[in-house]
């Protein structure tokens, strides 16, 4: 599955990235977006982007980055109350 097939807050292993412009790997490679690394979901629009958890920082990403980013399911976490 892609992680555009993710749900909110849930937590997925990455298995690989298939982006073709060599540009926006690399970038996902430098923010800490990499292969075997635990990434979760914290906000997914049903038409636009999501926004990912990684290593205690939040990065946005649009729908065409997040198809190219193949994940396993992991578990569900459920949001804190306040």
């Amino acid at each position: 599955m892609t992680l555009i097939d993710g749900e909110k807050n849930g937590v997925y292993t990455i298995k690989e990235i298939n982006i073709e412009k060599q540009v926006y790997s690399m970038r996902l490679k430098s923010i800490g977006v990499t292969n075997g690394k635990q990434i979760k979901v914290v906000n997914k629009k049903s038409q636009g982007g999501l926004i990912i958890q990684v290593d205690r920082k939040q990065i946005a990403l649009c729908r065409n980055m997040a198809s190219g980013i193949v994940v396993e399911f992991e578990k569900k976490e459920y949001p804190e109350v306040m």
